[in-house]
């Protein structure tokens, strides 16, 4: 909800402006109710937006609207709207990740890779490792970066420190601008590794780069890997 805000030094400022003497405590108070009272004005605008689609009457539009912006639960929420959107929110991030990890383990599955034979799961900060030839035996191993639908810095981030290779769900080809294309390819140069995404955003993608692949593949590159050392 950042975005939707003005800047925290924003806020800070306007709260020394009115009095450049406040005392640290009473700076953080202040702007943190400052904070909270631009968050309702989002929540009551969100509502308001709402409620201008609805064919009822003004009289029932400010019902449903006090009972929206009601403060609510035991958890001390801002309304019954951040009642329900929090937690929901909260359980599917991480379930997101974990669907998009399962996805990427049965592509391993299917070429033969077993667990803990030739790869392991969520070791040294990345998602899968892959070994070659076998953990017990391991020469050379293969660290991979799985993602969801949206790349974001932190894809980029979580490829140039904690992957050899990202496996991603990508939907948006927009966001593999010329630059974050760049990055891909010269940190997956490095290391030996592809960045794997959807056969449907790589097709639009209009920057082109030997280190961008087809997902669909991945799992025929990792048993290569797992037999050779290297993916070709």
């Amino acid at each position: 909800m950042s975005s939707l805000m003005p800047p925290a030094e924003d806020m800070v400022a306007k709260i020394l402006q009115k009095n450049p003497k406040v005392d640290v405590n009473t700076l953080h108070e202040k702007t943190y109710h400052l904070m909270m009272a631009f968050k309702s004005k989002y929540y009551e605008k969100k509502v308001n937006a709402f409620l201008s689609t609805v064919k009822i009457s003004e009289k029932d539009k400010r019902k449903v609207k006090k009972g929206l912006l009601k403060p609510g639960g035991a958890n001390d929420y801002e309304n019954i709207m951040e009642e329900v959107a929090i937690p929901i929110r909260q359980s599917v991030q991480p379930l997101s990740g974990q669907i998009a990890e399962l996805c990427v383990e049965r592509e391993l599955i299917k070429v033969g890779l077993k667990k803990n034979v030739h790869y392991t799961k969520r070791k040294k900060r990345t998602d899968f490792i892959v070994y070659y030839p076998n953990i017990e035996n391991a020469k050379a191993e293969h660290r991979i970066e799985v993602k969801n639908v949206k790349l974001r810095e932190r894809g980029v981030r979580g490829l140039v420190f904690d992957g050899d290779t990202m496996f991603g769900f990508f939907n948006s080809p927009a966001e593999f601008t010329q630059n974050t294309v760049e990055i891909i390819e010269k940190s997956c140069k490095s290391t030996g590794g592809y960045c794997y995404i959807p056969p449907l955003t790589l097709s639009k993608i209009p920057y082109k780069s030997r280190r961008l692949r087809s997902n669909t593949i991945f799992g025929q590159d990792m048993r290569s890997f797992v037999r050779k050392g290297k993916l070709s």
